[in-house]
């Protein structure tokens, strides 16, 4: 179920929030986990026992853990134990999305019986991964380790539990919420009208930026163009559609994250931010400060600094450089286990371990625009390894990009849409409201009340809802690009 489904805007959401109003204080967290059990089970009946056994793994596990630690007792085996199997099985599900459906084409053909096609067809079908097992399952290692290290005790009751692990804004595509930052939150809670506007106008913020930017820009890059063998574009093309990626990627996840924290303020819940204009970086490193903040501060916690304390106290043989570069391998894994991810992890790895050397002081002298220009550069060279089907496709778009590869024959108008008149202001905004654009805005606009500042921001909010609402209408629907992880 998609934020920006008719079913959710018109259905789900509306009878969710009015029995939650409806009912006391006490109640509300029993309404918002069971819409949050609904809404996975809707978007994933044949997993959604995948959801509740790791909810319920993980719930034993904390208790377990947080009783072994109150009684002295070693507790590095339940940990360990916790750590492998929510790792395992977010590995094992990305491993069947990846490879499965070779290795089932190549048990069939094998098998030349009767009624093979079929059960191929039926055993395709059935390869998924579950709703949001990225970012739940790295909640969960967090949750544990922040037991392990008494920076949070473990959640007693199995609804604020279950709050946390499925909370149906997150669920999909995080953030990636940490339950020492939002455990105190769960439970029982009162309803906050003031909240809940200022949640509402942030999910419509994000609905426009879904529905008027990113799935007009999808246009342009999600019909085939990258599922060919092998690129056939002019270069032109090649530029346009990859401008139109780099843009629709930050606009459909920053969409949804904006989505997500809106609908977590509504039900009571402040979730992290996830993204501050990370297309305004002038290196690499900033980049990933500004760009899916909850993941890097992960990976950061949780793989990074270990790794540097075991150097620093000369208990690990690997340097600094290779820390980094296990950083990002892993940060490419979490996003599938194909070899264009790994190289796109590595291309990120590279550049950070470049701009920490020597080498980073002459290039931070450069002038800022030239930085800019720098870090644009490697970002988009990943994209195209990001959203290749192989590398050797990956290989041929870049040639194609700098003039070098040759055009066979034209690509099907059906694959590649010839550029429109509204694609162009659509491009047009998504570069502007790439940089906070509305917040200079507001700074240097002087209001003579905050009622009056409130009214306009409202009336901003109902515009943006009615254009994201005909967009809607207009349009069919796309899937967000990190809900596939």
């Amino acid at each position: 179920m998609n934020f920006s489904s008719p079913l959710f805007l018109f259905a789900f959401l509306p009878l969710t929030l009015t029995i939650y109003l409806l009912v006391g204080s006490k109640v509300r967290p029993l309404v918002f986990a069971t819409a949050s059990l609904l809404f996975c089970l809707w978007a994933g009946p044949l997993l959604f026992p995948v959801i509740l056994l790791s909810t319920g793994i993980n719930f034993l596990l904390g208790r377990w853990l947080q009783k072994r630690r109150e009684d002295n007792v070693p507790f590095r085996g339940v940990l360990t134990g916790g750590i492998i199997f929510n790792i395992g099985l977010m590995l094992g599900f990305k491993i069947l999305v990846a490879y499965g459906p070779i290795w089932i084409s190549t048990l069939t053909a094998a098998w030349p019986a009767s009624g093979m096609s079929t059960l191929e067809a039926y055993l395709l079908k059935g390869i998924a991964l579950p709703v949001g097992i990225s970012f739940y399952s790295f909640q969960a290692v967090a949750y544990l380790l922040d037991i392990a290290a008494n920076r949070s005790k473990a959640e007693a009751d199995f609804v604020a539990f279950t709050e946390y692990m499925t909370a149906f804004p997150k669920v999909v595509a995080g953030p990636i919420v940490r339950y020492r930052n939002l455990g105190k939150q769960l439970g029982s809670r009162a309803f906050d009208w003031q909240l809940a506007e200022e949640g509402a106008r942030r999910f419509i913020t994000g609905l426009a930026k879904k529905t008027i930017i990113a799935d007009r820009l999808s246009l342009m890059v999600d019909r085939g163009v990258f599922d060919q063998a092998l690129p056939n574009l002019s270069t032109p093309s090649a530029w346009l559609v990859l401008v139109s990626f780099t843009l629709q990627i930050y606009f459909d996840f920053s969409g949804y994250s904006d989505m997500a924290i809106g609908l977590g303020m509504i039900f009571g819940l402040r979730f992290p931010e996830n993204f501050n204009y990370p297309y305004m970086a002038k290196s690499i490193s900033e980049f990933w400060r500004r760009w899916h903040m909850t993941l890097s501060g992960w990976f950061r916690e949780v793989v990074f600094y270990p790794l540097e304390r075991q150097r620093a106290s000369g208990n690990h043989w690997i340097n600094k450089y290779g820390n980094v570069l296990i950083v990002f391998l892993l940060t490419g894994l979490w996003h599938g286990v194909t070899i264009n991810f790994l190289i796109w992890g590595l291309l990120h790895g590279l550049a950070i371990c470049l701009e920490v050397s020597p080498f980073g002081k002459t290039l931070r002298k450069l002038p800022g625009i030239l930085q800019h220009a720098y870090a644009l550069a490697i970002l988009m060279i990943g994209w195209v390894f990001f959203r290749s089907n192989s590398p050797a496709f990956a290989l041929g778009f870049l040639k194609t990009l700098l003039g070098l590869a040759e055009i066979t024959s034209p690509t099907p108008y059906s694959i590649l849409v010839p550029p429109t008149t509204s694609l162009w202001p659509i491009l047009a905004a998504a570069l502007l409201f790439s940089f906070p654009v509305i917040g200079w805005l507001g700074h240097r606009i002087n209001f003579k009340n905050g009622r009056s500042a409130n009214w306009i921001q409202t009336g901003i909010s109902l515009i943006l809802l009615a254009a994201s609402l005909v967009a809607l209408a207009g349009s069919t629907f796309q899937p967000y690009i990190y809900g596939n992880f």
